[in-house]
C-alpha cells in the first residue's frame, strides 16, 4: 500500500459528517456504519494485485485511524470491528486497539462483549429455485436486530446477492415479502421458518465463491445494499452451524437419459403435427442436454442462460439451429415444466419470461465464445 492509498482511506474514514455519526451506544447503528465501511474496503481489495491494496492492509489503516481519533465513536467502531473485520487478524487488532483506548481513558461502549443470541431464521422465494431471501434475527441485552439477504441462483453464474436489509424488528423485514409473495402466489411462496443450517447452506457460497465476470470485471456494480450489509451477514454466519458446503460436480445427462428426453419431447411435438428436420432435431438435442445437468429442470433463469449465454457462444445468429430453437423453445418450456416439479400455476409466468427473451431473437451479431459459461452446480 502506498502512502497515497493510506491517505485516501483515512479521508474516507474521516469523511462522515458529524450529524451522521452514529450514537456509540447504539450497537445496530454502529455496526451498520462499520459494515458499510468494510463493504467499501472489500470492493477495493478484491483483486489486490490490480487494485494495489488488500483487505488486511485496509483493516490496519482503520485500526490506526480509530486509535488516533480516540473518542467514544472510535471506541464503538473498534468494538464493531472485533466482530465485523474481514480477517481474524483484523479482529484481533481491533481487540488490542480497544485495550489501548481503555488505558488512556476512552472506554468501550456498554454493549461491547455482550452475548448475541440467534433467535429466528426464515426463508422465502420462488418456486423455480432461482431466488431465495433469508432472514435472521438476534437478541442482545442492548438491542435486538435482524438481517435479510436475497440471493439469485443459477447453474451458470455465481450466487448473485441482489438485495439486503437490516432493522431492529424482523417483522419489518418480513412484512413486504409476505405481502408481495402472497400477491404473486403463482410463483412465489411467503416466508416460512427454516433451520439455521439452511441459511448457512443457501448463502455461504455467495460470500466466498463469486465470479467477477458477471459484473463485467467491476465489483462496484454489485448491489449497494449487499456491499453495505455483507460484513454484518458474514459475521453473523459464525453463529450458525458450520457445515461443509459441497455442491458436488456438474453431472451431464447420460446418453440414455438424453435419448429418453429427446424422444419424449419429439412425441409431444409430433402430436401437434409439427414438421421436424435436422435443425429442429439438433435444437431439441441442445435444449434437452442443457436442461439435463444434475437432473432435468427448467426455470426462467435457466431459459435465459440457455438462450443468451450458452447458444451465442456456440452458434452464429443465422444458423438454422438458432431459428429452430426460436421456433421450439416455447413448446419446450411448457413441456419441460409439465414433466418436472414446476407447479401448474407457475407455468404461465415461465412461458411469459421465455417469450420476452425470444422477442427479436437472436440479438447477438456474431458467435462469441467468450460469453459461454462453464456449468457449475447450484447451491440449492
Amino acid at each position: 500500500m502506498t502512502e497515497k492509498d493510506r491517505e485516501r482511506w483515512i479521508a474516507v474514514l474521516d469523511g462522515l459528517p458529524a450529524d451522521q455519526t452514529p450514537d456509540p451506544e447504539n450497537r445496530v447503528a454502529v455496526e451498520a456504519n462499520m459494515s458499510g465501511f468494510f463493504g467499501n474496503m472489500w470492493l477495493h481489495s478484491t483483486i489486490p494485485e490490480v487494485q494495489g491494496v488488500s483487505a488486511a492492509e485496509l483493516q490496519l489503516v482503520a485500526v490506526q485511524y480509530f486509535l488516533n481519533r480516540a473518542d467514544p465513536y472510535a471506541a464503538a467502531s473498534l468494538a464493531a470491528m472485533t466482530e465485523l473485520a474481514e480477517t481474524p487478524g483484523g479482529r484481533r487488532a481491533a481487540v488490542k486497539a480497544l485495550d489501548r483506548l481503555e488505558r488512556i481513558g476512552v472506554p468501550a461502549p456498554r454493549w461491547y462483549g455482550e452475548e448475541l443470541v440467534l433467535d429466528e431464521c426464515w426463508e422465502g422465494g420462488d418456486v423455480y429455485g432461482d431466488c431465495r431471501t433469508y432472514f435472521m434475527s438476534f437478541r442482545a441485552p442492548s438491542s435486538d436486530f435482524a438481517l435479510s439477504y436475497t440471493v439469485d441462483y443459477s447453474d451458470y453464474h455465481f450466487d448473485m446477492v441482489t438485495a439486503c436489509g437490516h432493522h431492529p424488528d424482523i417483522e419489518e423485514l418480513l412484512r413486504p415479502h409476505r405481502e408481495r409473495n402472497a400477491f404473486f402466489s403463482d410463483r412465489l411462496y411467503v416466508p416460512r421458518r427454516c433451520e439455521p443450517v439452511e441459511v448457512y447452506k443457501g448463502t455461504f457460497r455467495s460470500l466466498e465463491d463469486w465470479d467477477i465476470f458477471c459484473v463485467g470485471g467491476d465489483s462496484a456494480k454489485l448491489d449497494f445494499s449487499y456491499v453495505a450489509v455483507r460484513a454484518m451477514w458474514k459475521a453473523r454466519m459464525r453463529l450458525l452451524p458450520q457445515v461443509e458446503v459441497d455442491p458436488g460436480e456438474m453431472v451431464a445427462p447420460t446418453d440414455e437419459e438424453q435419448g429418453l428426453r429427446n424422444g419424449a419431447f419429439l412425441t409431444f411435438l409430433l402430436t401437434g403435427r409439427r414438421e421436424l428436420g435436422d435443425p429442429q432435431l439438433k435444437a431439441i438435442d441442445e435444449m434437452c442436454w442443457f436442461h439435463g445437468f444434475n437432473g432435468f429442470s427448467v426455470s426462467p433463469v435457466s431459459s435465459f442462460v440457455f438462450l443468451e449465454r450458452y447458444l451465442p457462444g456456440k452458434y452464429e445468429p443465422r444458423d438454422p439451429v438458432i431459428r429452430a430453437v426460436r421456433e421450439l423453445m416455447p413448446d419446450f418450456v411448457t413441456w419441460a415444466a409439465n414433466v418436472t416439479d414446476v407447479p401448474l400455476e407457475a407455468v404461465p409466468y415461465l412461458e411469459h419470461k421465455t417469450e420476452q427473451v425470444l422477442k427479436g431473437y437472436p440479438k447477438w451479431k456474431a458467435m462469441d465464445k467468450d460469453i459461454a459459461r462453464v456449468p457449475r452446480p447450484r447451491s440449492l
